[in-house]
């Protein structure tokens, strides 16, 4: 065992419960080797900035940081799983930091967008061999933003050993969204009633089910944070009257700072599971003063599954 490894180690015994052992993860660990959890920047690009569906999302550093965030996790889209199918990287080499690599991020970038030249949006993502050489990517962003025209980049500086977790990532990429870019975009508003959905990632299509609740409550999603999300709607989270909240965990920062800046209030639900799912909808419901619409909704729902799930509760 490698001794920095050790608390992140446990070898059962034959007869032993796994749960009683499980390895301490809270803790620093060495950047780009797997443990119970990924890196800070893993956080950042796997769990939220990659799950757009519209966005290039250009890691600067070695290609292993590309394929260790390649998407596995179940995060379709309705425009193909764009954000599924492809991973981009500068692909750095060892001439690149020992000579530095942002000559190599502006020739991968340009090349990115020529190979999809429907595609205006990206991100680029530090991870630890760029951050530790130096590489300044904000002044390459520019240089490439200048140089398009038409193009529009968010830059995440939150290299693997920025934190001991995922959560570290979190953090950087929703305080840096909030700073960079919310306010940058005004939606089209189609509803009197608008909202953000925030920490939700549509896992297995989850996403899908809540904006067809919403649709048939009269209420417009203005920004997915981040499932099934576009770049620019994001951007326009300011113009939602509620944020509701699913995922605290990973997004629960933005929904703070836009309540701070712009006076938006937050809601916390949890849409996982039959009773969470009533509750939810009415919390949104009593916030717009739409309650019979939601309560509608969950009217044609148990309709449609109550039956199903007693058959299981009978059965389990």
């Amino acid at each position: 065992t490698i001794p920095e490894r050790e608390k992140h180690i446990y070898f059962k015994e034959k007869g032993e419960d796994t749960t009683q052992f499980l390895p301490s993860a809270h803790v620093e660990t060495i950047p780009g080797s797997l443990s119970e959890r990924g890196c800070s920047y893993c956080g950042a690009k796997l769990v939220i900035g990659g799950v757009l569906k519209d966005t290039i999302q250009l890691i600067h550093g070695p290609v292993g940081c590309a394929y260790d965030t390649w998407h596995t996790k179940r995060y379709p889209s309705d425009n193909g799983n764009f954000q599924l199918k492809y991973v981009w990287s500068s692909d750095m080499k060892e001439q690149h930091v020992v000579f530095g690599g942002e000559k190599l991020l502006k020739k991968a970038m340009l090349e990115a967008f020529a190979e999809f030249p429907d595609i205006k949006r990206m991100m680029v993502y530090t991870t630890c061999s760029t951050a530790l050489i130096g590489d300044d990517i904000k002044p390459v962003v520019k240089e490439v933003e200048k140089e398009l025209g038409d193009v529009d980049i968010f830059t995440v500086e939150c290299p693997g050993f920025a934190g001991v977790s995922q959560s570290k990532g979190h953090h950087v990429f929703n305080m840096g969204w909030m700073t960079d870019k919310v306010g940058t975009y005004e939606p089209e508003i189609t509803s009197p009633y608008t909202i953000n959905v925030i920490g939700d990632y549509n896992i297995q299509g989850d996403t899908f089910v809540m904006e067809k609740y919403m649709e048939k409550m009269g209420i417009q999603i203005i920004a997915h944070f981040t499932g099934n999300g576009t770049y620019d709607s994001l951007r326009g989270m300011h113009r939602a009257q509620l944020n509701v909240t699913n995922c605290a965990r990973s997004a629960g920062y933005i929904a703070n700072e836009l309540k701070k800046k712009y006076g938006i209030p937050r809601i916390d639900v949890d849409t996982w599971g039959f009773d969470y799912a009533k509750e939810g909808l009415r919390k949104i419901g009593a916030f717009f003063g739409i309650e019979d619409r939601a309560e509608a909704v969950i009217a044609e729902e148990v309709a449609k599954y109550e039956s199903k799930l007693e058959w299981y509760k009978e059965r389990l």
